[in-house]
């Protein structure tokens, strides 16, 4: 077990990312050229893809709770969408 599953998980919103999205998600995350919104949504769903829990999400992204639940809601609905949206 993990030191976030054992000492760091607040309650989540686990989302699932597909190989191929993660491979994206990933190439995003590390551009400088993409805009800061992007790769704030994408570490949030990629930290979500692994079960860290929204409030640490929230503290890693600077951004609150609710704007994190927002985001992962919106992924699951639109996937790749909703990063750029």
């Amino acid at each position: 077990m993990g030191f976030l599953c054992r000492f760091g998980h607040d309650r989540g919103m686990q989302v699932g990312v597909t190989p191929e999205e993660t491979a994206v998600l990933v190439g995003w995350k590390k551009r400088s050229d993409n805009h800061v919104l992007v790769r704030m949504k994408t570490e949030a769903i990629l930290y979500a893809s692994e079960g860290v829990g929204i409030g640490i999400i929230a503290k890693m992204v600077e951004c609150t709770e609710r704007t994190v639940q927002e985001w992962l809601a919106e992924w699951q609905a639109t996937r790749m969408c909703s990063v750029l949206t």
